[in-house]
């Protein structure tokens, strides 16, 4: 009986012994989740109704401007995120109408007659499922290349329960509110002219044209000079360039020596830099960032291929700034569902159970 305990225990540290060595060193490290490394569990909801209303909006000042090269002036008004009315417009030139809209628009909304010879344009049912996917698949990429340019190991941003969730698991992610902010910004880049202003208020600036926006401006808070207080410029309503003709965003330095976020521009945005700059020499330049000017410049001479968004910024912001400009503009704004923090003393009692429980496995076994 004694010697076949002491062969069994033989036998049992043979295996042992002979599974270490074949299993150790492990060719590849063992990658802890979330449950054991501790972290952030993030559910964000991809507001997709930003999307339509961009598309209707660009859609409508689109029309607008292909009218007006056909010497037809007309109101071009939009109604909610997916519809828009073009009204005024000029007797007998119906048809001329009709014919520039179809070319223009014609693929994406549904044109009806309404009263006073006014046209309704609204988005076709085929074409809000696939910018609602679209959407959601941008974003999912967006934020998939942000968390990586984090540094974390084996996260995970997928889809998740209704069309328009995201999942977003960052083991290790200790500094939640940062990371959170980062997965969370636009980041969308606009460069556009300057027509008026800046002006401390709002209805200071459009007072000489009646209160309201002309239909190709639009108005845009920044800070003063100096950062004194608000201001609000008059601007393009149609940019120059956007965070789409971008090739790089880097941490830089202004001409005083302080924080900046120095870009690039791709080829093709060079081309349209460059001709931006050279037809509007002497008139002032906006850098638009999440709808807020950061600065704001006097156009010299041509400008090709990069250019630099100073303001008030920390190193950390300029180099936030730079990750999320990298990483592209999120189509639509993000909201957070739901956030579970996972402290790292949890994970490491996981592991404490997990190591006890195989030990008192074994020498049950063993018994």
């Amino acid at each position: 009986m004694q010697n076949n305990l002491r062969w069994k225990i033989v036998a049992i540290v043979a295996v042992v012994a002979l599974a270490v060595l074949a299993f150790y060193p492990p060719r590849e490290k063992v990658k802890l989740g979330l449950d054991l490394k501790g972290g952030v569990h993030l559910v964000l909801r991809v507001q997709t109704d930003d999307a339509l209303k961009l598309e209707t909006e660009t859609s409508a000042e689109r029309l607008r401007e292909e009218l007006t090269k056909q010497g037809i002036t007309a109101g071009v008004t939009p109604q909610d995120v997916r519809s828009f009315r073009v009204d005024g417009l000029p007797a007998g030139r119906e048809a001329d109408v009709r014919r520039v809209a179809d070319e223009w628009v014609g693929a994406l909304f549904d044109r009806n007659s309404g009263p006073n010879g006014s046209y309704a344009f609204t988005l076709k049912a085929a074409q809000v499922k696939r910018l609602r996917q679209e959407t959601v698949a941008q974003a999912l990429q967006t934020i998939e290349r942000r968390v990586n340019e984090l540094g974390v190991a084996e996260p995970i941003v997928a889809p998740h329960g209704t069309e328009d969730q995201i999942l977003v698991q960052m083991p290790g992610v200790t500094d939640v509110n940062r990371a959170k902010e980062i997965i969370r910004s636009t980041a969308l880049l606009e460069l556009k002219i300057v027509e008026d202003g800046p002006s401390p208020t709002r209805e200071a600036l459009l007072a000489a044209r009646g209160g309201t926006e002309p239909a190709d401006l639009q108005v845009v808070p920044g800070a003063s000079e100096g950062g004194a207080g608000p201001a609000f410029y008059l601007v393009k309503r149609m940019a120059g360039i956007t965070g789409r003709d971008l090739r790089n965003a880097r941490p830089s330095l202004d001409e005083n020596n302080q924080p900046a976020v120095g870009f690039s521009l791709n080829a093709q945005g060079a081309d349209k830099f460059a001709a931006l700059t050279s037809q509007n020499i002497g008139k002032p330049l906006a850098i638009i960032l999440d709808g807020r000017i950061q600065s704001v410049a006097t156009i010299e001479g041509r400008i090709y291929d990069e250019g630099r968004i100073s303001g008030s910024f920390t190193q950390q912001e300029v180099r936030d700034m730079s990750l999320t400009l990298r990483s592209g503009a999120l189509p639509a704004s993000l909201t957070y569902l739901e956030e579970r923090t996972v402290g790292p003393t949890l994970g490491a009692d996981s592991i404490r159970a997990g190591v006890l429980a195989s030990g008192v496995g074994l020498a049950i076994v063993t018994v």
